[in-house]
């Protein structure tokens, strides 16, 4: 296990390097957004443009199978376009690039211990994707949890009675879905990155040939296509969580 940075290692302790990459991960959809928007052309759109556009027009066909009227489409919207491509970018980030660094002496005060570094082997990991850190994407699950709990309460009556009918069992589903919400990505994302590690080790034949770059290319391009289908994943679920609570209009799915 690596040895990350941590802020404030002995009461509450922040992952660095995930709220680092996390911070990336906002400034790169940004700029992203900017470049896009900066020459909008309503009848000829054309580059960047047309991506978002695309993009726009796929979360909203996602909304609009599991919200119930449009009226909730066009409110959960911006979250669903938003948190589509911030989880493309982040899940891809791992993939681009991994970079850490060797300790061999530790640094108390972020929590690079002695005894930290020597079971990591002095790794210490400074760019990565954040979805790997399980903190992260539960942080993201129990947001979506409250936002789908808050936007059910409109409708005290109905948001209610959905714990009673059809059965008790509503009750430990919204304990459940919170957990395999953000583990499911977390998972996928973390077990991706962590292969690919044990690939780059492998060891060069005779010094020089790399029997493992075939077999790092197929990870990779695997990992290309999880790491875009746990975006779409999270994201149709988080529009199907709040939509069950969305008791508005048609009420509930």
């Amino acid at each position: 296990m690596p040895a990350f940075p941590i802020l404030f290692p002995g009461t509450f302790p922040i992952n660095l390097t995930c709220i680092g990459m996390m911070i990336l991960t906002g400034i790169i959809v940004i700029v992203f957004l900017r470049l896009g928007l900066r020459r909008l052309d309503m009848r000829h759109p054309r580059g960047l443009q047309n991506l978002l556009e695309w993009i726009a027009d796929f979360a909203a066909n996602m909304a609009r199978d599991t919200m119930p009227n449009e009226q909730a489409v066009r409110w959960i919207l911006p979250l669903a376009f938003t948190m589509l491509i911030y989880l493309f970018v982040a899940n891809w980030l791992g993939l681009i690039a991994t970079i850490a660094i060797h300790l061999d002496h530790p640094i108390p005060w972020l929590g690079l211990t002695a005894e930290r570094l020597r079971q990591a082997h002095g790794e210490v990991p400074l760019f990565d994707s954040p979805t790997a850190n399980m903190s992260m994407t539960l942080g993201l699950a129990i947001m979506v949890w409250v936002i789908s709990h808050a936007r059910g309460l409109r409708h005290p009556k109905q948001y209610f009675k959905h714990f009673i009918s059809p059965s008790p069992l509503a009750i430990i589903e919204e304990i459940t879905n919170p957990l395999t919400h953000g583990m499911r990505l977390y998972g996928n994302i973390f077990a991706g990155e962590a292969l690919m590690g044990i690939i780059l080790g492998i060891p060069l034949v005779f010094g020089w040939i790399p029997i493992g770059l075939p077999l790092l290319l197929v990870w990779l391009f695997y990992s290309a296509f999880v790491s875009t289908i746990q975006a779409y994943v999270f994201t149709i679920l988080m529009c199907l969580y709040i939509g069950n609570k969305s008791f508005d209009g048609h009420g509930a799915h």
